[in-house]
């Protein structure tokens, strides 16, 4: 069976027929020269280091030659691999280097920043120069597939040890930075990203799960870096346009033109940045949220619904909606405990903030009896959860719980689990003893 086959918690129907989603991402061949301008540079042969039975000395693995000489494309990118692997490297000053590189050369940067997910993923194929200029990206997916160990199950991600304790926030703590670094002009030149995204793309949707898992993660995360700068540059065009406006409200005398015009060329560029960076993100969620928070692999699926917690309070104009908050609860019916926890969680963190109320009353009156029954779930981490949450929605909404559903969680207090039972007392002495108290008074 297929293992990027969507995996499918409930039987509602998801299909985003007329979506406005229609962001397309390139995967054809690139022609670097018609956008650089002056003849492209000549190409340089990639050493193949991949495709050998033969086992790789420590110098080789790391991306050096036989003779100590340093591999292009995979030395540069084993530097960021190595970085993020290590913990010891400063990130910022990683990304100022690698900035520095890209704008040196700007295919050399974007192939350092594929081979560098395909390190993450455990596969020892590499990208070369060549590759990336003449091949579809679903060419060189599948040779990169033709170079992975099938025999093993384990990879960077999902490896127990010491060594890769923090691998995972190290690669989410690279992927922010790396957007950060690009917010004010890299993110909008229209190769790096578009590039990258389109990868990562087909890179999530293959068969194997290294690759789907890792590209997933890294997918997400750049969503996630990219939804935060978006709400930066709606504040900016806002404030722009508002001095702009009172600029040209003052009277003639005291009306600066220049400063005008140079305030309304602010915004345009603005407006620009906001329409660019909402093309990245509709081709994420379309292009790869949409299919893999159904994945068959619980933990892609939990990253999904982590991040989209992330989009939700980071962008609430943009995204707390029910359109985006439908996921959320379609997977509170997920067959694993770990999706289903997350998922809890995200809507903690939404709820605690009284400026989203109003946002979830339809999904609360949607989801509230799955919520309810998920008290007695059989996980009790995710019981213990639950409760928090409808403390929440509680304390939060005027009529978000009725008597006899917070009746319904009085009992566990009973409960042999002892977090459990204290977060069923918390849920009980926070709305019968809030009453005694007004009685009282």
């Amino acid at each position: 069976m297929d293992e990027s086959e969507p995996y499918s918690s409930e039987d509602e129907d998801v299909s985003l027929t007329g979506s406005d989603f229609e962001f397309q991402l390139t995967t054809s061949k690139r022609k670097l020269n018609s956008t650089q301008g002056a003849a492209s540079p000549k190409r340089v042969r990639h050493p193949s280091v991949s495709g050998s039975s033969q086992s790789q000395t420590p110098e080789e693995s790391r991306g050096l030659g036989p003779h100590g000489a340093q591999t292009e494309g995979r030395a540069t990118a084993c530097h960021l691999y190595e970085a993020v692997r290590s913990g010891r490297s400063a990130l910022l000053t990683v990304i100022d280097d690698w900035l520095e590189e890209y704008r040196r050369d700007r295919e050399a940067g974007i192939l350092e920043l594929i081979n560098f997910v395909v390190q993450c993923s455990g596969c020892k194929g590499v990208v070369t120069r060549e590759m990336f200029s003449r091949l579809q990206n679903a060419d060189i997916i599948s040779h990169l597939t033709t170079e992975f160990n099938e025999d093993s199950v384990s990879y960077p991600l999902v490896s127990g040890g010491s060594q890769w304790r923090h691998f995972r926030e190290g690669v989410c703590e690279f992927v922010s930075l790396l957007v950060r670094g690009c917010r004010n002009s890299l993110l909008y030149d229209d190769f790096l990203f578009s590039s990258f995204i389109a990868l990562l793309t087909g890179l999530a949707d293959s068969q194997v799960r290294a690759f789907r898992h890792t590209s997933t993660l890294i997918t997400m995360r750049l969503m996630s870096s990219i939804v935060s700068v978006a709400a930066e540059v709606t504040a900016q065009a806002l404030m722009t346009r508002r001095r702009c406006e009172l600029e040209k409200n003052k009277p003639a005398e005291h009306r600066a033109i220049d400063r005008i015009e140079e305030l309304e060329g602010s915004y345009r560029e603005l407006l620009e940045h906001q329409e660019d960076l909402r093309s990245l993100m509709n081709g994420i969620f379309k292009g790869v949220f949409i299919h893999r928070y159904r994945d068959r692999v619980p933990e892609i699926r939990a990253v999904c619904m982590e991040e989209m917690g992330v989009w939700l309070r980071e962008n609430p104009a943009s995204f707390l909606n029910d359109e985006h908050l439908k996921y959320v609860g379609w997977m509170l019916h997920d067959k694993q405990a770990a999706v289903r926890l997350q998922c809890v969680l995200t809507l903690q963190k939404l709820y605690v903030e009284k400026d989203f109320i109003s946002r979830l009353e339809l999904f609360t009156s949607r989801f509230k009896e799955r919520i309810l029954c998920m008290i007695l779930d059989k996980d009790s981490d995710v019981a213990v959860e639950t409760v928090k949450l409808l403390l929440l929605i509680k304390q939060q909404t005027d009529e978000g719980l009725s008597e006899e559903e917070c009746a319904a969680v009085y009992p566990l207090v009973f409960a042999t689990h002892r977090g459990l039972a204290c977060a069923a007392g918390r849920f009980l002495y926070h709305t019968c003893g809030g009453r005694a108290g007004e009685r009282s008074d």
